[in-house]
């Protein structure tokens, strides 16, 4: 059953009905619907200690067969049909570990994330939105995962919808809104990407917290979705400034049969204009890694996703309780929120109910 519920008190607080994340639906929106139930259980095996797991992206371990699924219909989205993606859901823990297995129906592999082309002597990134952060042609697939101690419908109270919802604080780019944790309490972001983050096995570890201070020339602002920190690792974008006019990659291949995707900083080297020697409709790539993973607070999460027949599966594990200020312990009645990206920036799928861990004793 469904129910209309009053307008939100202003659009500078609107609480979406939506579930997460990083697109925040239609701007203006004033009225939202929401599911009459309670939150949508999910049941998380318990496995022993001695039971290996690989986190590949595949449900060959035997537990996962008898895990129990539960599937959520995801809308909203940009490039899915419809809109919309069925996610089907399984847990599992040992006495250190948390471990899902997402799956949800797209039908394109999207790797093509903004690469740099060769056109009349200079090189230009492929776009379309990116100039204000609304990317729905050129980018990867990703995958979002909300986590939080309290259960609220939408977004738990972490979104924000309008152009400038925050008074003195910058304006959005795409007019959608921003995410923010406005009542003290953090919320975990897990924002796995087919490739920025893939190939390093991890989900980049993020969160939702107070609305931020502007950074002096900073173009984009992100008010309270922020990245936890880290002591090395991860990737940079591949050029020095962007212009939607014409780039300066930061790097190119030694050698033309050399170019990765990602582009590895071993097998590159530093742009110098005597080096570019690439023909007129190359591509580069426009992530660059700089070592094989993320270390420190923003690696406590591991991911591998794998693309077969239309589907992808998701792979993801974390230790119950980090000890970060910015992560949430994975335990009894914590609920989660999942969102799918398909090759689109912001625009992700997104639904109403909670989803809460109900540990196995």
């Amino acid at each position: 059953m469904l129910k209309m519920v009053v307008p939100f008190r202003t659009l500078k607080q609107a609480r979406l009905s939506f579930t997460l994340l990083l697109s925040l639906g239609t701007a203006g929106a004033g009225w939202a619907f929401m599911y009459s139930g309670s939150q949508l259980p999910l049941t998380v095996k318990k496995i022993s200690i001695d039971t290996l797991v690989n986190v590949d992206g595949e449900s060959s371990e035997a537990f996962w067969q008898e895990a129990k699924e539960i599937s959520v219909l995801t809308t909203g989205g940009a490039n899915f049909i419809d809109g919309q993606t069925t996610v089907s859901i399984k847990a599992a823990a040992n006495q250190f570990e948390t471990y899902f297995l997402f799956r949800w129906k797209d039908a394109t592999k999207s790797l093509a994330h903004l690469p740099l082309f060769k056109q009349n002597g200079k090189w230009v990134v492929r776009q379309n939105g990116f100039h204000h952060f609304d990317e729905t042609t050129y980018y990867e697939d990703k995958f979002a995962v909300m986590i939080s101690s309290t259960c609220g419908y939408g977004a738990d109270g972490t979104a924000y919808l309008g152009r400038k919802p925050f008074k003195g604080k910058p304006e959005n780019w795409h007019g959608k809104g921003y995410h923010a944790s406005m009542d003290n309490r953090i919320r975990d972001l897990w924002h796995w990407k087919a490739v920025r983050t893939n190939d390093m096995f991890q989900a980049d570890d993020n969160f939702f917290g107070p609305a931020s201070t502007p950074r002096f020339g900073e173009r984009r602002y992100t008010a309270g979705y922020l990245a936890d920190g880290k002591d090395s690792g991860g990737y940079k974008m591949n050029w020095k400034w962007y212009s939607p006019h014409s780039v300066t990659p930061k790097r190119l291949p030694t050698e033309a049969s050399l170019v990765t995707r990602p582009l590895a900083w071993f097998g590159s080297q530093p742009y110098q204009k005597t080096y570019d020697t690439l023909p007129e409709g190359s591509e580069l790539p426009s992530v660059l890694y700089r070592s094989n993973q993320f270390e420190g607070d923003r690696a406590n999460v591991r991911a591998r996703g794998k693309w077969e027949n239309g589907y992808w599966t998701l792979e993801v594990s974390r230790k119950h309780d980090t000890g970060s200020e910015h992560d949430v312990a994975l335990e009894d009645g914590t609920c989660i929120w999942v969102s799918a990206f398909d090759h689109s920036q912001i625009a992700h799928t997104r639904h109403h109910r909670p989803i809460q861990l109900e540990y196995v004793q």
